[in-house]
């Protein structure tokens, strides 16, 4: 299990009058290769609980173990890796964490800053000790799979189509070749084709091995993508399923106050009105259409 939640808390602002309870006893495992959606309202932890996992919050007391790292509350570390000194341990156990967690907040062309596109995305790659010639490599190998041309290297990522500094940031993540990637939500104010473009690079990212794990309010990105669904509501997992589980389940769509897809609903009324489909291959428009196609030819 790359990543195991066990009993972990949070509370934001503890011990103050602003203390607010944000996670509550989450008990979780996300496992090596999975594509995981986190689905909730606003406000129910997704964004509390991916930032657990790159060590950019710390429990409140409880762990969680990415690859073996366990990150604890600093009065629940005795005891690991007992030859290094308190600094050591934090700086070791985070940094690792990190080079192997890449975590893409919502609207990342804003964490920009660097003078020319081949700068910003080579500068994860030297902060953790590559040298310059192999961080060069790995940003042009970043680019690349992002899909920004060799013309726009030199250029400065502020004269870049919103769109295109998008996909540089996201290159700067991936150039470290992360083991996981942690998106929150990803294609937030993209156009649909935009949005169509970014989830297929993630998609490839995916099948080449990169465990994924997404926070989104699409539903649409939820049927297509995912192999897992983790349904959040204040602080707690209520929910932890397939994609297809998700939407057969009434009362959990009118909690979420969300509408399922065009596709899986068009599909359940046809099998409502006698057509034998498969509903769990039904991913899309494409792949409901398939679906269509068979059961015809099996009723002619």
């Amino acid at each position: 299990m790359p990543i195991k939640f066990s009993h972990l808390n949070y509370v934001y602002s503890k011990d103050t009058p602003l203390e607010t309870a944000a996670l509550h006893d989450i008990n979780l495992d996300i496992i090596d290769g999975s594509f995981v959606c986190l689905v909730g309202h606003t406000g129910s932890g997704k964004s509390t609980l991916i930032q657990h996992i790159n060590a950019l919050l710390t429990p409140t007391s409880g762990s969680v173990d990415v690859n073996g790292i366990k990150v604890m509350n600093k009065k629940d570390k005795k005891g690991f890796l007992k030859s290094l000194s308190k600094e050591e341990r934090k700086h070791q156990n985070i940094k690792e964490i990190r080079k192997n967690v890449g975590l893409v907040f919502q609207f990342p062309e804003y964490q920009l800053f660097e003078e020319t596109v081949l700068k910003d995305v080579s500068f994860g790659p030297k902060n953790f000790g590559f040298s310059d010639e192999e961080a060069i490599k790995k940003a042009k190998e970043s680019l690349k799979l992002v899909g920004i041309d060799e013309s726009l290297y030199d250029k400065s990522p502020f004269e870049l189509s919103g769109g295109q500094r998008r996909r540089v940031a996201i290159a700067g993540i991936i150039s470290l070749n992360p083991d996981i990637l942690i998106l929150d939500e990803p294609t937030a104010g993209l156009d649909p084709q935009g949005s169509n473009e970014m989830m297929e690079l993630f998609n490839i990212l995916y099948k080449n091995g990169t465990t994924i794990i997404m926070v989104t309010h699409d539903m649409d990105i939820v049927i297509k993508y995912a192999t897992d669904v983790i349904v959040l509501k204040k602080g707690d997992i209520i929910l932890e399923c397939k994609p297809h589980s998700l939407f057969l389940n009434d009362e959990i769509l009118k909690e979420l106050c969300v509408e399922e897809p065009k596709p899986i609903s068009f599909a359940k009324d046809l099998i409502k009105n006698g057509m034998k489909i498969s509903l769990e291959n039904v991913k899309d428009t494409d792949t409901l259409i398939e679906e269509i196609c068979k059961a015809r030819v099996k009723y002619e």
